[in-house]
């Protein structure tokens, strides 16, 4: 009874161990890019933290796609290539920045207002 239920949570994590991989290596080159900035005199703050993610995401999400499922290239390997695109993605960085920021200005702004209502 106990060796059938360990057995199927190990098949259960070796399901997933191909999503666990992909998040911390992503991650990681998210952290290396954020940690560059701050060296070189970035301030960091909420929404330019959630807009380096976001597009760190988007753009190795992307190149997952291609390496993996077009190139058929060693997952391993496309993990990496896909920490190096999410790390060197500041294509369109600024603009996402912007509306998160944007985001979070409405929201204040709505929940001071509900506050002075009250």
């Amino acid at each position: 009874m106990k060796n059938t239920i360990l057995n199927q949570i190990i098949s259960e994590l070796k399901y997933y161990q191909d999503y666990f991989l992909f998040l911390i290596v992503v991650l990681a080159g998210v952290f290396m890019k954020i940690y560059l900035a701050i060296q070189k005199g970035k301030k960091p703050r909420l929404s330019w933290f959630l807009a380096e993610a976001a597009i760190s995401f988007f753009v190795a999400f992307s190149v997952y796609a291609v390496c993996d499922q077009y190139l058929s290239i060693n997952k391993m390997f496309t993990y990496v290539i896909c920490a190096w695109g999410g790390s060197l993605s500041t294509l369109i960085h600024s603009e996402v920045e912007a509306l998160i920021s944007s985001f979070f200005d409405g929201l204040k702004a709505m929940i001071k207002l509900k506050i002075k209502k009250s």
